[in-house]
């Protein structure tokens, strides 16, 4: 198996949604980004390299929010959130490029909105390569280049859920509760950039 179909398993207890990207929308995102909308004043990551996307497809739009909703897990999320006296329609509030180079990092951050996606384009290294530079010991297993969602276990004890980012994640989109904290260790082994794409769904006023 993949790690990206282990990851689906294990991401669903702790209610992260896992998609598969088509194709075309993918290439989309790829070769529609560009440098003219810088987003680091918005964004907590050490990433140089991150812009916004001014506008996108309402194909790619509609893919996103009928993921989400049709996730049992992200929807009963969202029924916890009883602040409104009717629904009201999903959209994406901000669309984002992350171009991670070697030793950049997302720290321990959540996002605004109702959910928040991750769209895997890109992935540079080989995790066999990214484990060698610390190495498991008795005290620590391999961290870098992964992503971690940090979750509560029943105890009360702070648990960062690892999730094994590699190739096999290319075109690929997790989707998660806006305010569940996660972060990115840095990668090492690679020259070339990690890139994804992430947003944020809210819901619209109708007036």
């Amino acid at each position: 198996m993949t790690n990206w179909e282990i990851s689906i398993s294990e991401l669903d207890g702790i209610g992260v949604g896992a998609f598969n990207v088509p194709e075309h929308l993918v290439k989309w995102l790829k070769d529609n980004v560009s440098n003219k909308e810088k987003r680091n004043h918005k964004l907590s990551g050490h990433i140089k390299k991150e812009y916004g996307y001014k506008k996108w497809p309402t194909e790619l739009e509609e893919f996103i929010i009928n993921s989400g909703s049709s996730n049992k897990k992200l929807m009963n999320y969202t029924d916890t959130i009883s602040v409104l006296s009717k629904g009201l329609p999903f959209y994406i509030d901000s669309l984002w490029v992350n171009i991670q180079k070697k030793y950049e990092f997302n720290p321990l951050h959540n996002h605004e909105g109702v959910w928040s996606f991750i769209i895997f384009l890109e992935i540079p290294y080989k995790l066999k390569d990214e484990d060698e530079v610390f190495p498991k010991n008795t005290y620590n297993t391999p961290e870098t280049s992964r992503l971690n969602f940090v979750t509560v276990d029943p105890m009360g004890g702070v648990f960062a859920n690892k999730v094994n980012v590699d190739k096999s994640f290319e075109g690929k989109m997790l989707m998660f509760p806006a305010k569940l904290p996660h972060l990115v260790y840095p990668f090492y082994t690679s020259n070339k950039y990690r890139i994804t794409v992430s947003g944020n769904i809210k819901l619209k006023v109708v007036r």
